[in-house]
């Protein structure tokens, strides 16, 4: 008998057909995908910036937004209040016309108060009352002129202005060209806190300074003091507190 000639059997042919077959037809089910992903995707960033409503609803919403406002005033006003709330209401307008009343009023009190205060000096465009009792008393001497106080007072009196207006004068005619003027105030003893005695002292050091300028000096030649070392030789009643006016040629 003649010997078969027989091949050994090799799958690897046709293995490879198949897997080549099968990623073919994955590459296009892949490729199929992402094409329709990114065809869709359009569509999902249209939706996500819009929101639900489409262009045509978006033109008809806003050309009937004052209708809609309208309708929404309308509900809100016909809604009904509580009684609770409507009391609340009424208490708070009540308030309000009170804290209005109390405005006014102290509007009035600190114009009448100005009224008065205009005489301490603030405006000395206006004639003073020359002829009105004072109980404030002046120290004057070639180079200084000390004001003291008998209470809490924060301005000096019309009669003591005459007397800084004269004292002033002198000195302007006194031969020099770098006139200076130097206002200090010493705080009073007998007051409840030292933080009120600073107030009333640097009020009054204030009110003289804006008077002097007004006599034809210039702000830089009118200065507070703050810490004056004159030596007075008079006696004088500290209790109070007391101003010094220093001129320096």
């Amino acid at each position: 008998m003649a010997n078969r000639c027989e091949e050994e059997f090799n799958p690897w042919p046709s293995f490879v057909d198949i897997f080549s077959s099968v990623i073919l037809v994955m590459l296009l089910f892949l490729l199929v995908l992402l094409v329709n992903l990114g065809y869709y995707a359009q569509f999902k960033y249209k939706v996500s910036y819009t929101g639900s409503i489409s262009s045509n609803e978006l033109q008809t919403q806003s050309a009937s937004k004052t209708t809609v406002d309208t309708t929404i005033k309308k509900k809100v006003e016909a809604k009904p209040i509580p009684k609770k709330q409507e009391q609340q209401i009424v208490q708070m307008k009540q308030q309000i016309q009170k804290l209005k009343q109390e405005i006014q009023k102290n509007k009035v009190v600190i114009q009448n108060k100005n009224r008065t205060l205009e005489s301490a000096g603030l405006d000395i465009a206006k004639k003073t009352d020359e002829n009105r009792d004072t109980k404030q008393k002046v120290v004057e001497a070639d180079d200084y002129f000390i004001v003291t106080f008998k209470g809490s007072e924060l301005f000096i009196d019309d009669a003591i202005i005459k007397k800084i207006k004269i004292f002033i004068k002198k000195f302007k005619e006194k031969p020099g060209n770098n006139k200076k003027v130097y206002i200090s105030a010493f705080d009073p003893k007998n007051q409840v806190s030292a933080t009120i005695a600073k107030q009333i002292s640097l009020s009054r050091s204030i009110g003289t300074r804006n008077m002097i300028r007004k006599l034809g000096f210039k702000k830089k030649d009118v200065r507070i003091d703050l810490r004056d070392k004159t030596v007075i030789k008079e006696n004088i009643d500290k209790t109070n507190g007391y101003l010094v006016i220093r001129v320096k040629n």
